[in-house]
């Protein structure tokens, strides 16, 4: 059950500022098993980016090849597509070891067997 404060005057500007949500939130709002998100694995998210910007980028590569010469404005533009993609994937696996404290280290307590 939701129980909500009762409020004296009524508010009508929303001062909060909806947080920006990343692709990364949609895909895990839309998991049929939420334990596969929140799993014991833990994975920082610019990791978790760089092997989906790996992926497409690698899936861009291969669709391009598979392609008739004669379409070769599509070829050069998902052959580029899928090489700055892979730029960016190397930058999110980069970025926490060229710049210290960037993603801090996942600290899980341990709780005591019982």
């Amino acid at each position: 059950m939701n129980v909500s404060k009762v409020q004296t005057r009524p508010n009508f500007y929303n001062n909060e500022k909806p947080k920006k949500r990343e692709f990364i939130d949609v895909i895990a709002d839309n998991v049929k098993n939420p334990r596969d998100v929140q799993d014991c694995v833990a994975v920082p998210r610019g990791i978790f980016k760089a092997y989906i910007y790996l992926m497409a980028g690698s899936g861009l590569l291969s669709i391009s090849n598979f392609l008739p010469a004669k379409w070769k404005g599509v070829r050069t533009s998902l052959n580029v597509l899928g090489a700055v993609l892979g730029i960016i994937s190397a930058v999110y696996f980069a970025k926490p070891f060229a710049i210290k404290g960037l993603s801090p280290t996942v600290r899980q307590e341990k709780t005591p067997l019982k």
